[in-house]
């Protein structure tokens, strides 16, 4: 409702003169008093609209008086009103749309460009969020224009002539405070230079987007622009720049760098004959949220910022078209997976985001990163030369280097790297990108924060993996995959304490026995590895069961299980049913992790181990010191035995390092309650050298190879054509 301290004294008298006739009316016709009185609220509603009637006309002339362009456009698009400074009445009865009056104020403009400047303002009309930006009528005026959405859907639009601004004149008195506070106001930064690209003004925006201080001049200020196309009517400007818009890139030490929207203003002499233009820099976040709302295609990642795999399609296809060439380069972080789920989606995203940073900081500003999906990354580095494949990925493994303090701990950042080059590795995009994959595959198998370039024996190798694991998927239906098993010794006694179950494959379709170093990448990559793990628990129990308790059978079977199945939180449950099952006592089946789980899985794996450990079945840790792992990462383990990499046993007697480490190995391990075992013993004085040590238990061919079933332990002859007189067949 209206303040009384708006309302006019005309209108104080009218509302008394309405109660006044309501009185003397019901005087008149012998009536009580309270009955002129129920004429009061129809006195106040004439009372309420005159005051809103004036307030109206006073809010109204006070636009009319305003310094800017103000005008109302409906939900259509339509021009509802317009202030005085507006382009005419005639234009108000007309009642234009929005892209008619732009049409008419954009006609000095090109068609091409009079169309893209006409979609551009549309895109800020439809955002109208109070944010401000900057425009040029066909007067060559520049102007600031801020739009807000109303109730009911319709727009308002205010917009000031700041084209006085950096051109040597003097802002009009009564203006000058006004202008000031609307470019401080603004979401965009203003940098006003001189000739020598010293800086004359900036307003506050531009000191938030260099950091918190305006640079000092342009040189100093780590802004580069994309060149500008030539122009003749400026083939000689101060600092390079002509007047037009261009893209930046801001890169600050510490800080994400930003891709900004340049645009120049014209170089102006003030009266004193100085040249000053100035630079109007907006981020082009808005603007792509901009686009997003009114259904355009997005061009960019919403986590990191980066071009999508929409983007990186594209600039793909054009790179391996043009015949100069260029760079792939496809990233995967390395322990992602880890990270997110023992973190959380919060932390892996934060990984990600830092990533995408690091990358950006390395590349030229023609370059494009990408985020492909997942912890994927990809830059395109169009004309590069082959020479500087390696030097780009040698940078980029050094920017990820680092580790990243998060949640009060410290996270790696490294990847594996596949690289292919343009057009050597692939005349089209597809391909090329194809190459890069089989590159990527590669360094991936030779382990972490590892960098490949692509060779043809890639595609060679990799049709032999696939036909490698087609084969493999129908191995266990067709019954070719058995257990041979390495017996331990213990060289003290001279008798076998344990033996290991190593899995054979012998595959008919390819007319050969596979590697184990073919079998289980074939597994791992056909997603199998559970199927695997769950075929050599079964087959490793039913051989403990069928030994019984027989003296010369070993007295402990140990297999090996894959981290892919320790994550598995059903897995021990399952382990303890088999057993259960099949009535074999825990103690008897040894389950064997890989020795780089303590630093790599070990909180993904953490409730499994313990539940195998209240089920009853000892642990061992497989290759101890072949790898990352010490035996600082070993306390946090529930093992009962380490076994040690061949790489250990191999120094042995005659390296001097190598016997020291084992002694120091296995005097710690004891001091701790776990048994060290030999591994890859061939020589008897590799033998004599870990029993010196200390060492008792030795497996390698000192011992024996690996052996069917039935040659380790032979059946008993009552037994007739029992366990031990049939070949192991393949069970689900």
């Amino acid at each position: 409702m209206p303040q009384y301290s708006r309302l006019s004294l005309p209108m104080i008298l009218l509302g008394a003169s309405l109660v006044a006739a309501a009185l003397l009316t019901t005087a008149s016709l012998g009536l009580p008093p309270w009955h002129g009185l129920a004429a009061l609220p129809a006195a106040g509603l004439a009372w309420w609209l005159a005051g809103l009637w004036q307030e109206l006309r006073l809010r109204r002339a006070a636009m009319e008086a305003a310094p800017w362009r103000a005008a109302i456009y409906g939900r259509d698009h339509g021009l509802v009103w317009q202030n005085g400074r507006g382009a005419g009445q005639a234009l108000l009865e007309a009642r234009p749309r929005l892209e008619q009056v732009l049409k008419a104020a954009l006609w000095h403009l090109p068609p091409a460009e009079r169309e893209a400047e006409i979609s551009r303002r549309l895109i800020l009309h439809e955002c109208a969020d109070g944010e401000a930006a900057e425009l040029r009528d066909a007067a060559g005026h520049w102007m600031r224009e801020c739009k807000r959405r109303l109730p009911g859907g319709a727009v308002a639009s205010f917009a000031i002539d700041i084209s006085y601004v950096g051109q040597g004149q003097a802002a009009p008195a009564e203006s000058e405070a006004r202008l000031r506070a609307l470019l401080e106001a603004a979401p965009a930064g203003i940098w006003q230079i001189d000739a020598q690209g010293r800086t004359v003004y900036a307003n506050t925006h531009l000191a938030r987007l260099f950091g918190g201080a305006a640079p000092e001049s342009l040189s100093a200020s780590g802004l580069t622009l994309t060149p500008a196309l030539p122009d003749p009517a400026h083939a000689e400007v101060p600092c390079g720049l002509s007047p037009g818009e261009r893209e930046a890139l801001l890169a600050l030490p510490g800080r994400p760098a930003l891709r900004l929207l340049v645009a120049v203003s014209p170089w102006v002499r003030s009266e004193g004959g100085a040249m000053g233009c100035v630079l109007s820099l907006l981020d082009m976040t808005p603007l792509e949220a901009a686009q997003e709302r009114t259904g355009r295609p997005a061009e960019r990642d919403p986590l990191t910022g980066l071009a999508n795999r929409a983007t990186f399609q594209a600039g793909l296809d054009a790179m391996a078209r043009d015949p100069a060439g260029g760079i792939l380069l496809v990233a995967d972080l390395d322990h992602f997976k880890s990270a997110n789920d023992r973190h959380g989606h919060g932390v892996g995203d934060a990984l990600l985001v830092e990533a995408a940073r690091r990358l950006r900081e390395v590349v030229r500003p023609s370059d494009i990163v990408s985020r492909l999906g997942g912890d994927e990354f990809a830059i395109l580095a169009p004309g590069a030369l082959p020479d500087t494949a390696a030097a780009l990925a040698g940078r980029v493994r050094e920017a990820l280097g680092p580790r990243l303090a998060i949640g009060g701990g410290e996270l790696p950042l490294t990847a594996c790297i596949g690289i292919a080059c343009a057009p050597a590795h692939g005349a089209e995009g597809e391909a090329l990108l194809r190459a890069a994959d089989l590159a990527l595959r590669e360094a991936k198998a030779q382990g972490r924060n590892t960098a490949v370039l692509f060779e043809a024996g890639l595609r060679e190798r990799s049709e032999r993996r696939a036909e490698l694991r087609e084969a493999f998927a129908e191995a266990f239906a067709a019954g070719e995959l058995e257990l041979h098993l390495q017996p331990q010794q213990d060289t003290g006694r001279q008798e076998m304490v344990g033996a290991e179950a190593l899995i054979r494959w012998n595959s008919r379709r390819l007319g050969r026995w596979i590697s184990p170093g073919e079998l289980i990448p074939a597994a791992g990559e056909a997603g199998l590895m559970p199927a695997l793990d769950r075929f050599v628990l079964r087959e490793a129990v039913r051989i403990i069961a069928g030994w019984g308790d027989r003296p010369d059978a070993p007295r402990v079977l140990g297999i090996n299980i894959s981290v892919t199945t320790l994550h598995d939180p059903a897995f021990a449950e399952e382990v303890a049913e088999v057993l259960a099952l099949a009535g074999v006592a825990p103690h008897r089946l040894e389950i064997e992790i890989p020795e780089d789980l303590a630093i790599r899985d070990l909180p993904g794996v953490a409730r499994t181990l313990a539940a195998l450990r209240v089920v009853g079945v000892p642990l061992a840790l497989d290759d101890f010191g072949g790898g990352h792992s010490g035996l600082p990462h070993v306390v946090r383990l529930p093992v009962q035995r380490l076994k040690l990499d061949r790489s250990i046993v191999a120094g042995l007697p005659d390296d001097p390092k190598s016997y020291a480490v084992l002694r120091a190995t296995v005097a710690l391990a004891r001091s701790m309650g776990i048994e060290v075992i030999g591994e890859g013993v061939e020589t008897q004085g590799q033998a004599f050298a870990l029993r010196r040590a200390g060492c008792n238990i030795i497996q390698g061919f000192l011992v024996a190879q690996p052996m069917p079933v039935e040659e380790l332990v032979p059946p008993l002859p009552e037994h007739g054509a029992g366990y031990g007189g049939q070949r192991l067949r393949a069970s689900a």
